[in-house]
């Protein structure tokens, strides 16, 4: 534990106010995963948000510089997880109790630059089946300005009680 104290004396006094900002957010939302509040710790990491209906699952992040990359806008790979997250979402809503929807093939057209303080995607079924569903998710700024467009494909397997990573092959 004395090292990991030392570690965070280390970063704190070595921090900007902009880094001292973010890690200020990222223990909070940290502290929020522990109670309860986000499912997994990425989704406390990026501080999403999830509103889901029956057709349809809008997933959204702060734009700080959290996610930025070196050219100083949202990473594409963080665009990618924000439209995942919102399909995957609708796609987990529609399943019967004991399966789970998996991604299994996933499209992205990034169009423009997100600029505002929220980046929200929508997602929003095209076609389900017995085992796949074809979902549409798309990035919008509260301004009409259509940052990102993408479409995936879920496939529907049953829930196993560990992950099929840790599992014998």
């Amino acid at each position: 534990m004395s090292l990991l104290n030392d570690q965070l004396a280390r970063i704190v006094k070595n921090s900007s106010s902009e880094d001292l900002e973010m890690l200020g957010d990222y223990l909070t939302n940290f502290e929020k995963k522990q109670q309860g509040d986000f499912a997994t710790y990425l989704s406390a990491a990026l501080n999403m948000t999830r509103v889901t209906d029956e057709h349809s699952s809008v997933v959204s992040i702060p734009n700080t510089a959290f996610i930025h990359n070196n050219v100083n806008i949202p990473h594409g790979g963080i665009l990618a997880v924000l439209l995942d997250t919102a399909m995957g979402t609708l796609a987990n809503s529609k399943c019967q109790p004991g399966f789970s929807a998996v991604t299994t093939n996933l499209t992205i057209h990034y169009l423009t630059v997100a600029d505002e303080d929220s980046i929200s995607a929508k997602a929003r079924i095209i076609r389900s089946g017995r085992h796949t569903l074809v979902i549409e998710g798309n990035i919008f700024q509260q301004d009409g300005k259509h940052i990102a467009t993408a479409t995936g494909t879920f496939f529907i397997v049953p829930k196993n009680s560990k992950p099929a990573i840790a599992q014998k092959q």
